[in-house]
């Protein structure tokens, strides 16, 4: 019944008025706490200090206004764009940067029938930027909530989904620094704490995990591959969806996002410094949103959802490589040597569409592939696939639910979801 309700409260919203909508979504200061799976429980993780060699933007930049909204915009726009990318390592200031005291917020399920010790295993769930953890927990729809379905059954796994340091509940007093100390070094140093204590055995939270599946979504994928080029051991399988391959006539454009900074935005926000941007409140940020991240079959009421639940991004994360979206931001060659598999949907703007008509596009099928190729040379396998009728989040599209049920027969099994790759659609194509 909470599913339904919290669909039919998004479907109504989308059927209020324009002008009323855009007050409620004003109003939405804090996300009313998430429906979870009894199984399921808010965590913190406390890392203390995190040390990164990260680019010097100040110095790097030396002629921008940080304090000058317009200027910030210019320079984060030209980040978003997919045609740029620099490397980043190109920048001739590389400085440590130090962020003491970090603790971070996550979601963890245990199995809802024990499993024995040897047999204990975890998927480690990361997020897209503008999302938090719920992004796999169905925006707190169970219906949609694949960290829960990965949790159940005879033989689940347990499941952690954290947010990255900076969004959703992943912060200080304070918000970190979105130019310093936001970039993609900065949250693999995180990730790979976070691994270290799954590896282990966390007093009042877990027991030591000797497979450990890394699951991320668009920036939260990148990361992976970025955190397994450092660190190959990290994981036992990498699952990464929506990674930016795509280069075609209808990629998204820094415009199109509809981005301002979040300050501007909603009061949840308010206290964010400059260089932390989210869709602006109105009608057509909600638009931009749904065009850029959903394609194919899904309920306008969760897409509204999802937009009016929004997280941020932040520039340092955009600029670091000069786009985020850039193909080059896919590390080469990790020396990773586990188990790899590559989603995409097949409306998916940034991994796959080569037209709003593509339908299993072998174009589309060919850049996972190279991702397999170029990204993960030395996996004892890297399988790909194409998920049908979805866009970008396809885990909010209408094949979510597929997806959720899928997992839960799946999870008898008691297997990684690197088996599970071509389980998702009948579509399988194996590299």
């Amino acid at each position: 019944m909470g599913c339904r309700i919290a669909l039919l409260f998004g479907a109504l919203f989308f059927a209020i008025p324009i002008t009323a909508r855009n007050i409620a979504a004003r109003k939405a200061t804090a996300r009313v706490p998430p429906l979870l799976a009894p199984n399921c429980r808010n965590v913190q993780i406390p890392l203390g200090n995190i040390t990164a060699y990260n680019i010097d933007f100040r110095s790097a930049l030396s002629g921008l206004n940080f304090t000058d909204p317009e200027a910030v915009m210019d320079v984060f726009d030209s980040c978003l764009d997919p045609d740029t990318f620099i490397d980043p390592y190109d920048y001739e200031i590389i400085q440590p940067v130090v962020e003491r005291n970090v603790t971070i917020h996550g979601i963890f399920c245990e199995p809802e029938v024990p499993v024995p010790p040897k047999e204990r295993q975890i998927h480690f769930l990361v997020h897209d930027i503008t999302y938090d953890k719920l992004m796999w927990h169905g925006l707190g729809v169970l219906e949609y909530s694949l960290a829960d379905a990965m949790a159940s059954g005879l033989k689940g796994s347990y499941t952690l989904a954290i947010d990255l340091w900076g969004h959703g509940d992943s912060h200080g007093a304070t918000y970190p620094d979105p130019w310093q100390v936001l970039q993609p070094p900065f949250h693999v140093e995180v990730l790979h704490e976070v691994v270290k204590k799954l590896r282990q055995n966390e007093r009042g939270l877990w027991k030591a995990f000797k497979n450990v599946t890394y699951v991320g979504h668009g920036f939260g994928a990148q990361l992976g591959a970025l955190l397994l080029k450092g660190y190959p051991k990290d994981a036992d399988v990498f699952v990464g969806s929506g990674l930016p391959t795509a280069s075609n006539e209808i990629k998204p454009f820094p415009k199109e996002w509809n981005l301002v900074p979040a300050a501007a935005t909603v009061p949840k926000y308010a206290r964010q410094p400059l260089g932390y941007f989210a869709g602006d409140v109105d009608d057509n940020a909600n638009t931009a949103r749904q065009n850029t991240l959903y394609g194919g079959y899904f309920e306008e009421g969760l897409a509204f959802l999802d937009y009016i639940f929004q997280d941020t991004i932040a520039a340092g994360e955009a600029c670091w490589g000069g786009s985020y979206l850039a193909l080059e931001t896919v590390p080469r060659e990790s020396d990773f040597a586990g188990q790899a598999c590559i989603l995409a949907g097949e409306y998916d703007r940034v991994a796959c569409a080569d037209s709003i008509l593509s339908v299993e596009a072998p174009e589309c099928k060919e850049r996972l592939r190279s991702v397999c190729k170029y990204a993960f040379p030395n996996t004892r396998s890297c399988e790909i696939n194409v998920l049908g009728s979805t866009g970008h989040a396809w885990m909010l599209h209408r094949m979510g639910p597929q997806a959720v049920r899928t997992i839960r027969r799946w999870s008898e099994r008691g297997d990684s979801w690197g088996n599970l790759c071509t389980t998702l659609t009948p579509r399988r194509v194996k590299y």
